[in-house]
């Protein structure tokens, strides 16, 4: 930690260099403002001591100097004066000082002084600018100190939806106006669901926030911070957009689309079941948590328990199938895929109980184990899952697609994004995907083909047999020339 001291007084900077030397600060002593100046452009600075009585620059305080420099915008400066001086600090305030000490000081108020202004300065730069909550490194030091300390406790990451649209359609100041009434909602549900350390609100940055609290604390918490949200966010809109229930924007492609009114996504990760060693690996969770809620319509809450011990068959199922994860519509409650398919007759209390110990060892989502073990076909899964998740569902193993369509992705890409061009249409393409709401890959074959993005569901073991045939064919080609 390295402090100048710019004081005409060789007994004031001795004193600050002997007491903070020996605490393994570098002290910088200095008696002329202009060598100040030069001395901070050589090195790092984390304090600075300016004595009242130093001569000006130009007509200028050596503080107003100090502050014309942007490196050193967030460096505390700690003015010194005399008693009979004090009159002065009104318009020093002014000029841009931090704190004072008012000569001759006790060594000790002079250690706390700049420890305490060292300390605010750090809070300062690590805050987000806009709702000057904690940032990314704070947000870290916190959960990794949890982790550490072998404590039990839940992390919520929160997300706005359909926040760019409104940006878009409302202008800048306008989206951070809704950041910063996000950030108001959580430190208002903080107060009044947890108290003192047991809950952190940090800003990881844009629209993306996260909450750290107890594990008994999240569902709570969540819920509260989702009504309030829902109730204030209709506010920031006009009256037309707001009675319509969306707003029209203009695409990149310049035609006007229709989204939906702001909404937030808050997806749960706790360590009750499992044990986290990293801030990575609960990131990791609660972006596919998240992934999942924002493919839904509305604003949405869901915690990850997948590591959570089963205890009965229908909670099995709902944890087991992340394609059919539990969710209110309308009131009613969706059925998770293994009840539907019991209700429908298809395979019998034993072959899902079969499925499901099956799916606990392999990891497979549960409607492939189902088709794997051939309790099912392909086919009536697909169908099942076009009502429950709203998308239609493509075979691949019926579809019939033009062998100049197919080379509009190249191979690798339509592997790694699990996706293949089923049917062009005037300015729209039909998508199989195995998860049709992968944003990412949406955004990216929009930019490569110039066309509006139209995903349908495909089901994993039908996309690897027709990926497989395609690279089959391609060698046989190849070998025929």
């Amino acid at each position: 930690m390295h402090i100048i001291v710019a004081d005409k007084d060789p007994d004031i900077v001795e004193i600050v260099s002997t007491r903070m030397t020996n605490r393994n600060f570098d002290v910088t002593g200095i008696s002329e403002s202009a060598e100040v100046l030069r001395a901070m452009e050589r090195g790092s600075v984390d304090v600075i001591l300016i004595s009242s009585e130093m001569e000006r620059i130009g007509g200028r305080y050596l503080i107003e100097k100090i502050r014309e420099k942007q490196h050193l915008a967030s460096v505390p400066v700690i003015l010194m004066t005399h008693e009979n001086q004090i009159a002065e600090l009104l318009m020093g305030q002014d000029r841009g000082f931090d704190d004072f000490l008012i000569k001759p000081f006790n060594p000790l108020v002079l250690q706390l002084r700049i420890s305490l202004n060292i300390g605010r300065a750090r809070i300062r730069s690590e805050a987000n600018a806009l709702t000057h909550l904690p940032g990314n490194t704070a947000i870290e030091k916190v959960i990794r100190q949890k982790i550490d300390q072998k404590e039990k406790f839940s992390v919520l990451y929160i997300d706005i939806n359909n926040f760019k649209s409104f940006n878009d359609r409302y202008s800048f100041e306008k989206g951070d106006a809704v950041i910063k009434q996000t950030a108001k909602i959580l430190m208002q549900t903080k107060d009044q669901i947890s108290s003192g350390r047991d809950c952190f609100v940090g800003h990881i940055g844009g629209d993306d926030f996260i909450v750290v609290t107890s594990a008994d604390r999240e569902e709570t918490f969540a819920r509260a911070f989702i009504a309030e949200f829902d109730r204030i966010m209709p506010t920031y809109y006009g009256e037309t957009d707001r009675k319509r229930g969306m707003i029209r924007v203009k695409n990149r492609r310049g035609k006007l689309e229709n989204f939906p009114l702001m909404s937030c996504s808050v997806a749960g990760c706790n360590n009750l079941y499992r044990e986290y060693k990293s801030v990575g690996e609960i990131a990791q969770d609660a972006a596919e948590v998240k992934s999942f809620l924002k493919s839904q319509p509305g604003s949405h809450y869901l915690s990850d328990r997948r590591s959570s011990p089963i205890e009965h068959l229908d909670k099995a199922i709902e944890i087991l199938s992340p394609d059919m994860i539990g969710r209110q519509r309308t009131g009613d409650r969706v059925d998770p895929l293994g009840r539907v398919l019991l209700n429908t007759g298809l395979i019998t209390e034993e072959e899902l109980d079969a499925a499901i110990k099956k799916h606990l060892e392999t990891g497979q989502r549960l409607g492939q184990t189902l088709i794997g073990m051939n309790l099912v076909r392909s086919q009536d899964v697909g169908k099942l899952l076009e009502k429950k998740l709203g998308v239609p569902y493509v075979s691949l193993k019926s579809v019939q697609i033009p062998r100049d369509l197919l080379r509009l992705f190249t191979s690798d890409f339509m592997k790694s994004h699990r996706v293949v061009p089923v049917e062009a249409q005037g300015e729209k393409l039909m998508l199989a995907m195995c998860d049709p709401f992968d944003i990412r890959t949406l955004d990216a074959i929009e930019s490569i083909s110039q066309l509006k993005p139209i995903p349908c569901l495909a089901l994993e073991d039908e996309f690897e047999e027709f990926i497989d045939q395609c690279s089959k064919e391609d060698a046989l080609k190849e070998k025929t020339g």
